[in-house]
């Protein structure tokens, strides 16, 4: 089966069939074979990808070991970060199966993202699994090394406020400010 329109994944199914044409015709279409990276190391691209068949596994190359944050499937998608935040991606992904992807450029990505609901709630929701993820990692991490970071809850002797209720500082992040002040 040839699949060659947005259409196909969960994001699109309720836009109109025009807009998804354009939408088509705007995207790089990547047919992968098992055993080929579909997005490889090194590439400088801001781009979306929205895995419309097969399974990949995203991997980020690191300088002592590569990390593997996840297999995907399709009707996933990756890359939306760097769309975001204007930088380069820095995940691999390496085809599992034969695999088709649509490569969105950054710009269609974030302007659909504001036009097309289902697809800005998707995004939102896997940012907040992936934020949960992460945050259930470093609590467990810190509690094998003994930090007493409790994700469980206050112990005995101690107050019911733990390091997380501290007001975070985000006066010195490293956003887009560009972006930031374009989207507010």
């Amino acid at each position: 089966m040839v699949i060659n329109t947005l259409l196909a994944h969960p994001c699109f199914k309720t836009l109109d069939p025009e807009s998804c044409r354009d939408l088509d015709r705007q995207c790089t279409w990547l047919k992968t074979p098992a055993g080929a990276w579909a997005v490889g190391q090194g590439e400088d691209d801001r781009e979306v990808y929205f895995v419309l068949a097969g399974r990949l596994r995203l991997a980020l190359h690191g300088p002592r070991q590569d990390i593997v944050p996840a297999d995907i499937n399709a009707g996933s998608f990756f890359g939306e970060l760097s769309a975001l935040e204007g930088v380069p991606n820095s995940l691999n992904a390496l085809a599992v199966h034969d695999s088709t992807l649509a490569k969105m450029p950054s710009p269609v990505f974030v302007a659909t993202l504001f036009t097309h609901r289902p697809l800005g709630e998707a995004v939102v929701a896997a940012l907040v699994m992936r934020n949960r993820a992460m945050t259930r990692k470093v609590a467990e991490t810190a509690d094998i090394y003994g930090d007493g970071l409790a994700s469980v809850g206050p112990r005995p002797g101690r107050s019911g406020r733990s390091r997380f209720d501290a007001r975070a500082d985000v006066r010195h992040t490293s956003a887009n400010h560009k972006r930031a002040r374009r989207w507010s």
